[in-house]
């Protein structure tokens, strides 16, 4: 399913995404981003369960507003998830949505057309893997790991008008056997995405200070 890699020459096979409990899920390039986008990422800083690329030339202090698009679903044939009704894509879908407009708009307006100042965010969630409930539940089997959930993404930040990419992030990241999240089906993927929100937040969204 997914081949592991050294970082950086994911574009020719995947990536592992080391770190903590996440060192045995590995993401590939799903073909969402564009080629350039995804070379660029190969010069980008890897750090845990993600890889990050940011475009020194442009200062994102200068934008004051985002544009969120829908996310997409891309789960291949081979996606730990691929079996997943209609319901709970729009589920995770819309969640997602909802934590990447809340953590970008608690310092910037959200809109809905391209304008100028505006940022527009692009998000692919490309593997989900569904949380085994059961073996989560008592700690002897829940701390084999075998039951946790994870999900997979990508990301591109680029200027609403001109299409000039500022920021790309992919990452990939497994629950622990640790916490409440482990009784949600989908919990350590919805845990994913919160941890992405805010850290997509922290890249491009920066608190005017004073």
């Amino acid at each position: 399913m997914r081949i592991p890699l050294i970082i950086p020459a994911f574009l020719l096979s995947g990536i592992a995404l080391l770190g903590g409990c996440a060192s045995d899920y590995k993401v590939s390039p799903s073909g969402f981003l564009t080629g350039e986008t995804y070379a660029s990422l190969e010069e980008g800083e890897a750090r845990e369960q993600l890889v990050t690329w940011t475009n020194e030339d442009v200062d994102v202090a200068d934008y004051d507003a985002f544009l969120v698009d829908p996310i997409e679903l891309r789960l291949d044939d081979d996606a730990d998830a691929k079996d997943i009704s209609p319901e709970q894509m729009t589920e995770l879908s819309e969640y997602f949505h909802g934590q990447v407009v809340d953590f970008l708009g608690g310092s910037h307006r959200i809109v809905t057309e391209p304008d100028h100042g505006v940022l527009r965010v692009r998000i692919a969630v490309t593997d989900v893997k569904k949380a085994v409930v059961l073996l989560n539940i008592h700690p002897a089997t829940s701390i084999s790991r075998l039951g946790l959930g994870a999900a997979a993404m990508e990301t591109e930040v680029s200027d609403a008008r001109s299409g000039e990419v500022v920021f790309a992030m992919m990452g990939g990241r497994k629950g622990g056997p640790f916490g409440l999240e482990k009784l949600d089906p989908w919990g350590h993927a919805k845990q994913a995405m919160d941890i992405w929100a805010e850290h997509l937040a922290e890249n491009i969204a920066p608190v005017a200070s004073g």
